[in-house]
């Protein structure tokens, strides 16, 4: 089958985690026979144009469209990005896809482009599947207002954080018609994303959930791993916490901080951030004066490539996931899981669903910095416990969260014919 895929960014231009769920799904999709064609938007300044399979990566041809996102017509060009469209339509027309499998389109392709994915085929021919990697169907934020409200309605013409949307009058009433109209299913990556598409408007638009997955294969520590990485930094021999991705005061890091003063009091530990955003660690610095810890507990990690971050795993007695809003699916959660490390997680958005308290580690409330601070705390004066999360947290990403078990719900929803076998998994029993 021919498959369509669209996505806002693609590695290896990219460092969210939507754009790597896509090529993950697109590379796993060409390893069961299927041609693709990836259509991603490239940064102002970078190349576009097409190029063929990337070494490696068999089946998975990219065309990187320029298209204008201006700051000051942003908001309006998410929507329909004329120039993103007519490329898309373009290209569409021509590969004749089967299927089309929809990524973030919020920001380079925009919304529109659902519209022409098709490339002029009937509806019922075609199928469009678009994963909701985020809320902003329905939320220009990351739906901070509802500070982990499990009720889950958001208030985006109140919201301080959504201001924004005003200038655009109906934003969430013509993303709802273009999703409605030309989405055939909404993919949510959680049970919570889903309860709250259905709270904001999207209840009568087919939704299903399809957890994210990773190849436990690239998450395996090696020897050494862990005394490469303190060496790569200067760290001592005090247990470390990791704390990662797209580090930000959305994503906990401000609590964090001000949890490792609880932590601390109890058990000689440090920190280390990782993520690219320099200006927000120095955040993190400001914090810690605040809270008082000592220097030499907060370290900036910076970004990893795979392979230090595979040392980072090796050198941590646990990870920390503190989102402060109800996160949908952060894939650190389940990289910490599949490396074998207990995780202490957000009670909010999904985090519970996939970190079992009391088994594969603990889940607390980040906006208690106490309580956060106490359940790192836990793990840390008990080791053997600690180990003992590590492996149940294993055992449950290899059951629950595999990349098979994920291709195979989008090959359902996309209509893509399932194997007939699979390669044996080393990491199960027979």
């Amino acid at each position: 089958m021919r498959i369509l895929v669209l996505s806002d960014t693609y590695p290896p231009a990219n460092r969210g985690g939507a754009g790597e769920v896509a090529s993950l799904v697109a590379d796993g999709l060409a390893a069961r026979g299927h041609e693709l064609l990836v259509i991603a938007g490239t940064a102002p300044g970078s190349p576009a144009g097409r190029t063929g399979s990337p070494p490696g990566r068999p089946g998975v041809a990219v065309a990187r469209v320029a298209a204008p996102t201006w700051s000051v017509a942003r908001r309006h060009l998410s929507l329909a990005n004329p120039v993103a469209v007519a490329e898309v339509w373009r290209l569409a027309r021509a590969f004749r896809p089967d299927a089309v499998h929809a990524h973030n389109v919020h920001e380079r392709l925009s919304f529109a482009a659902l519209a022409v994915a098709r490339g002029g085929a009937p509806r019922d021919r075609v199928p469009v599947v678009l994963t909701a990697h985020d809320y902003l169907l329905f939320c220009l934020t990351k739906f901070l207002c509802s500070r982990g409200d499990a009720g889950f309605q958001a208030t985006p013409t109140r919201c301080t954080h959504c201001a924004s949307i005003r200038r655009v009058p109906g934003r969430n009433a013509i993303v709802h018609a273009i999703v409605r109209r030309h989405v055939s299913t909404v993919a949510c990556i959680s049970h919570a994303q889903s309860r709250a598409l259905g709270a904001n408007g999207f209840a009568d638009v087919a939704h299903e959930v399809v957890y994210n997955g990773l190849d436990a294969t690239t998450c395996e520590t090696r020897p050494g791993d862990g005394a490469a990485f303190r060496a790569r930094l200067g760290l001592d021999d005090r247990p470390i916490i990791l704390y990662g991705g797209r580090a930000s005061g959305a994503k906990g890091g401000d609590q964090l901080v001000r949890a490792m003063a609880h932590v601390t009091r109890r058990v000689p530990a440090q920190l280390v951030v990782l993520g690219d955003r320099p200006e927000y660690f120095a955040v993190v610095r400001r914090i810690a004066d605040e809270v008082g810890l000592p220097a030499g507990v907060v370290h900036d990690g910076g970004w990893l490539d795979a392979e230090a971050l595979r040392e980072a795993h090796g050198a941590a007695a646990a990870c920390a996931i503190p989102s402060v809003y109800p996160d949908p699916f952060n894939l650190m959660t389940l990289r910490a899981m599949l490396h074998g490390k207990p995780v202490v997680g957000t009670c909010h958005g999904a985090t519970p669903e996939l970190v079992v308290d009391g088994v594969t580690g603990r889940i607390a409330d980040p906006w208690d910095a106490g309580a956060f601070g106490n359940a790192i705390a836990d793990i840390l004066e008990g080791p053997g416990m600690g180990r003992a999360m590590g492996t149940a947290g294993r055992a449950r990403g290899l059951r629950e969260f595999t990349l098979h078990r994920q291709l195979d719900g989008y090959a359902r929803l996309l209509g893509v014919p399932a194997p007939t076998a699979y390669p044996p998994n080393p990491h199960l029993p027979a």
